[in-house]
């Protein structure tokens, strides 16, 4: 299962020698740690800044620092991942942090709504919102599903449980009438988002996800205990849209556009989703 740490890897973030690094992304709203492929991965504007493994590399290392693909060509991490060893950054990640993201500020692409979407993720890992955002860029692990069987289109921006009915939430984010557009519009999205959750093999696998995810970050201490309770064996599953504006104009077209087909949370820049009425 893609989205399940081993309990060594888990142990190791919650008392053993990665627990330095789980408190300053604990502590930092910048940073998000999601599970992928049996790996913690650690997120800066939705670039990989830092990955754990509980299995050392093809370079004899658990850390794996900043990707080399995420830059602009002239500029390659290599001589500042040098500089940190394991152990460094197991001891004083907040000082590694710091570094690394100023090196993503300059030499890293521009990524606006990658960003707003990693805070909307922060700021809604309280159970006191109307929803509980449990993973960003969540995609349906299809490793053992025949080739001619696959499902296309498998990512979701944001993976969400609604508070009052337990719902899961596949929420697609949008900014700007540009983004409505093209194969990436609404309607092509709405389209594809069907037959991800008509497919039962998927849809259960999103379930086993869901499950999944809840109890390991509630044992990381991302979560509060009761983000437990958010677990609903056969929960619905459902799209829906956040789209962000800047002027009256774009609402609008947006809203022409969708022709209601699909519920909308408007984005007011507090990064709070909120039940729309």
């Amino acid at each position: 299962m893609g989205r399940k740490l081993s309990n060594k890897l888990l142990d190791e973030l919650v008392r053993g020698k990665y627990a330095n690094i789980l408190k300053v992304v604990t502590r930092d709203k910048e940073l998000s740690l999601e599970i992928r492929n049996g790996k913690a991965i650690i997120y800066y504007q939705k670039g990989k800044i830092l990955t754990l493994s509980d299995k050392p590399n093809k370079s004899n290392k658990c850390l794996e620092l900043l990707s080399n693909g995420y830059y602009k060509e002239e500029y390659t991490p290599d001589a500042f991942k040098e500089e940190y060893s394991d152990e460094l950054i197991e001891e004083h990640p907040e000082q590694y942090f710091e570094v690394a993201k100023s090196f993503i500020n300059e030499y890293g692409p521009r990524r606006t709504e990658f960003t707003i979407q990693q805070l909307i993720a922060s700021e809604n890992a309280s159970i006191d919102n109307d929803y509980l955002v449990i993973d960003m860029e969540y995609q349906y692990e299809q490793r053992n599903v025949p080739q001619n069987e696959r499902i296309d289109f498998t990512r979701i921006d944001l993976l969400a449980i609604e508070k009052e009915s337990k719902d899961i939430v596949l929420f697609e984010l949008k900014q700007g009438v540009n983004s409505l557009k093209g194969d990436s519009g609404i309607t092509e999205h709405i389209r594809k988002s069907k037959i991800l959750i008509d497919d039962k093999r998927c849809a259960n696998a999103i379930r086993e996800d869901v499950k999944t995810i809840i109890n390991q970050k509630v044992d990381l201490k991302l979560f509060p205990e009761e983000a437990r309770n958010y677990i609903k064996e056969e929960a619905n599953i459902k799209p829906m849209f956040i789209f962000v504006y800047f002027k009256n104009r774009e609402r609008d077209e947006y809203d022409r556009i969708l022709n209601q087909r699909v519920p909308t949370i408007y984005f007011n820049f507090s990064y709070v989703l909120k039940k729309t009425e």
